[in-house]
């Protein structure tokens, strides 16, 4: 029998947010077209269309409710494998909380949003340090929000806790629009790929503080010449089979629609092996989640 095809099978797209709207609007106050509520069924028609039927379910809120929302999305929907619930790892009560999530049944793991922390030191915080381990414990992934700022510090985090299960999101979000952190960015990555057994998500995330333009010119989209050094970077430094596409969707309609979203990473690819494109769009991904193959 021949092996199945990348077509055949489905991508897996690692970076989906799902919400309810009056727990979104507890948080934050994004722009009306991504102003409401978003479930399963909002995405699985567009991610069917271009061969998508998986997806990761990562947080957009940082309380309990969030995340028994997260927990709901999941049971609800096939298209949902796993998901990625909120965490504070400097919680007092970090083991029963991570106890009691892991009793639902597509909990993976965690995140903690480092990126715009008012501490530029968070991830060397001992208190931090030490969730780490936690979760590590556990055989649990961790999921790094950051920007290049904070690359160095996972360094650290790795040389104390270095069986961790790290995913590094959005590339690490560098400054993609004026390259002010391109040398520091590469250098960071090349260190991260040689040193840990981090992966990557080839995810193209808004970084916060480019949100305000990003509001004033949605629609526009990425310029390839923008996104494809440092995906090109990324697949020299880690291969695909660290590294896995995500979407970051609703978000991504800020810039365009969902299929525009996945041709600027292919375009930004540019030609590859059937057996890369497996690892990098679903392999990778299914093996680290720990996916169970969609019926």
């Amino acid at each position: 029998m021949s092996q199945k095809s990348l077509i055949d099978l489905g991508m897996v797209d690692t970076h989906v947010h799902f919400w309810q709207f009056e727990l979104l609007r507890r948080a934050w106050q994004p722009p009306p077209v991504i102003f409401r509520t978003f479930t399963p069924d909002d995405l699985i028609g567009d991610a069917a269309s271009v061969g998508v039927n998986r997806c990761v379910l990562v947080e957009a809120g940082t309380t309990e409710e969030d995340n028994l929302a997260l927990a709901d999305f999941a049971a609800e929907s096939e298209f949902v494998g796993a998901m990625i619930a909120y965490a504070d790892l400097e919680s007092p009560t970090l083991d029963q909380e991570l106890d009691d999530l892991s009793e639902i049944p597509k909990f993976r793991g965690v995140r903690m949003r480092f990126e715009g922390h008012p501490d530029p030191d968070i991830l060397a915080r001992q208190s931090v340090i030490d969730g780490f381990r936690k979760v590590a414990e556990r055989n649990l992934i961790v999921e790094f929000l950051v920007d290049t700022s904070h690359l160095n510090d996972i360094l650290e985090v790795y040389d104390q806790v270095p069986d961790l299960m790290g995913m590094i999101e959005h590339m690490g979000k560098p400054d993609l629009r004026r390259g002010t952190d391109r040398t520091e960015w590469r250098q960071h990555m090349q260190a991260l790929a040689e040193h840990t057994d981090a992966l990557c998500k080839l995810s193209v995330g808004p970084r916060v503080v480019d949100l305000e333009e990003i509001f004033a010119h949605q629609g526009e989209g990425w310029d390839l010449d923008w996104v494809r050094p440092p995906i090109q970077h990324l697949v020299e430094q880690f291969g695909p089979e660290r590294l896995a596409w995500g979407s970051d969707w609703p978000l991504v309609l800020l810039e365009t629609d969902y299929a525009g979203g996945l041709q600027v990473v292919r375009d930004a690819l540019g030609p590859m092996g059937a057996d890369d494109e497996m690892r990098l769009f679903r392999t990778t991904a299914m093996q680290f989640y720990s996916l169970s193959p969609a019926d």
